[in-house]
């Protein structure tokens, strides 16, 4: 246990009480110092070197948490670049489909959509490996609860001001993110965890709007009276996913 001044306790070092053991034998036979001088100087060494110890051991203990944590933030990431890619092979596969089903002139927006929607998620796993040292760096470095309370009350205040249209959508995108991250912050989660949660988030998004898109193309074929706005609302949610993942990396936050 450690005694009231902070020092550890020699005794709960026998590395220390014998440290100061050997320095009493020392000064007292070898020296020739008095006992007491002796007595008070080996008592000092041993706590010093009770203190030492302890520090060695909370820096080990720290430093294996620190390990098992990166350890699991490791196996995180490759679970989400694993997820990347199979969305990948879906989008593969759900845009030869919407090719096979939508032949009707009438289909060609919609596809163009399914299309264009799917080739970005086709580039997202390649996207993801070439920031990958982003999605790897932060970790230990903790996210400031009480900066990214200020930044939001800012943004939230120019938001109720902007009027609308895109700039006004860009900023409602940014106070979104900024309370996740403050969420994020203070459940004491490092830059490295925040950026990864996101991640999956968004990787859970496209896969539930993966879905929701296979189900409206089946909906919607062979009818030649498929709507071009039931596709494109059916496509919003996993455009506005990559443009999430897009902006994170590009701007280097999570």
């Amino acid at each position: 246990m450690a005694v009231a001044s902070g020092w550890s306790n020699p005794l709960d070092h026998p590395l220390a009480v014998t440290a100061g053991g050997v320095g009493l034998v020392l000064l007292v036979r070898a020296g020739g110092v008095s006992l007491p001088l002796a007595l008070a100087v080996a008592i000092g060494l041993s706590v010093a070197c009770a203190a030492l110890l302890a520090r060695i051991g909370a820096a080990g203990r720290r430093s294996r948490s620190q390990r098992l944590h990166d350890q699991r933030l490791d196996a995180g990431l490759e679970e989400a670049l694993e997820r990347a890619g199979g969305l990948a092979v879906t989008a593969l596969a759900l845009r030869e489909e919407a090719v096979a089903r939508f032949t009707d002139p009438g289909h060609l927006e919609a596809l163009g959509s399914v299309q264009l929607c799917c080739e970005r998620l086709q580039q997202l796993p390649e996207r993801l490996r070439e920031r990958r040292p982003l999605l790897e760096s932060g970790g230990g470095q903790r996210l400031d609860p009480e900066e990214l309370a200020r930044r939001l009350s800012r943004e939230e205040k120019a938001l109720q001001r902007e009027a609308e249209g895109p700039l006004r959508q860009e900023r409602r995108r940014l106070v979104d993110q900024l309370r996740r991250n403050l969420h994020a912050a203070r459940q004491g989660m490092d830059e490295r965890e925040a950026r990864l949660l996101a991640l999956a988030t968004r990787l859970e998004a496209i896969d539930g709007g993966l879905q929701q898109l296979r189900r409206q193309i089946d909906h919607q074929w062979p009818s030649t009276e498929a709507s071009d706005a039931a596709m494109a609302t059916a496509i919003e949610p996993l455009d506005e996913a990559i443009d999430q993942i897009e902006r994170s990396l590009d701007a280097g936050t999570a």
